[in-house]
């Protein structure tokens, strides 16, 4: 019995070594290799020098605290937006709700780089934002928005918002509708329920749409570089020179090592945490 089981996963076994296991040790043995002087032939032999290299310069430490920092930021604005539309999903959509589900995943079936231009034309100098705030007569000069933080942000979160609305849809879902109306019943206003009833046990899908929208933004390449205009750093982006511009594929590998290592942090502090509070509402 148990050979016919292994037998049954192999297929399985090979598929996600093959296209998972394979490449990542195939990247970190990249990662490894440094290319000989002037020229773009490999060195023989394994070395940390690029290891070395990463750590040493404080320029790769402030990118990746900036690309850190801008994935939180990112997350927290998902966050708060996604409450509410998820809560109106759940509560209020009605039949509508399939359409409105439809709709949330657009972003995401479109890819990155359709949004990102449509916003160049929203965010830009002359575009639609800054067209209506000058109508309402709130700035009098066009607000600089591409090139900048805020407009990379804007772009993240039109981008990963589904990551998080999707998760909370799922959560909020499962609540029981028997326990809001005792917590109304007793006297508490819709926003005491909401924040003493319904977040807390919107728990696990706060914690896996953050975990989803954070690793997306920290390894994002294409919105950063078409609403950074250049002038943003993320790690993506600098991964991406290394390969394709400077042609030093070792030390790319080593920065993409290095963003699955912070990924891989993330997530077990994560894990740690939701364990935490999985155990402190078992004891409660």
């Amino acid at each position: 019995m148990k050979k016919n089981a292994t037998l049954l996963l192999l297929p399985a076994l090979i598929l996600s070594g093959g296209v998972f296991l394979a490449p990542f040790v195939w990247l970190v043995l990249s990662s490894l290799k440094v290319r000989a002087p002037g020229s773009l032939m490999l060195q023989d032999g394994l070395t940390l020098a690029n290891y070395h290299r990463l750590l040493e310069d404080p320029f790769f430490a402030r990118v990746m605290l900036d690309t850190v920092v801008l994935s939180g930021v990112t997350t927290l604005a998902c966050l708060v937006i996604a409450l509410p539309v998820s809560r109106f999903i759940v509560r209020r959509a009605g039949r509508a709700k399939g359409l409105l589900l439809a709709l949330t995943l657009v972003p995401l079936v479109s890819g990155a780089l359709l949004p990102a231009l449509g916003l160049i034309h929203l965010l830009g100098p002359l575009g639609i934002f800054n067209g209506i705030l000058k109508a309402f007569g709130l700035i009098g000069s066009s607000l600089r928005l591409l090139g900048t933080k805020t407009g990379v942000i804007v772009g993240l979160v039109q981008s990963f918002l589904p990551l998080m609305i999707l998760p909370l849809v799922n959560a909020m879902s499962r609540l029981p509708r028997d326990v809001e109306d005792a917590a109304a019943s007793l006297g508490a206003p819709p926003a005491t329920v909401f924040r003493r009833v319904v977040l807390p046990l919107s728990v696990p899908g706060i914690v896996a749409g953050a975990v989803l929208v954070f690793c997306a933004c920290l390894t994002s390449f294409v919105t950063p570089q078409i609403l950074g205009q250049g002038k943003i750093a993320t790690f993506g982006i600098i991964a991406y020179q290394q390969a394709a511009l400077v042609l030093d594929w070792p030390f790319a590998s080593t920065l993409a090592v290095a963003m699955l290592a912070v990924l891989a942090v993330c997530l077990l502090v994560t894990t740690g945490l939701q364990s935490l509070v999985t155990r402190g509402r078992r004891a409660a």
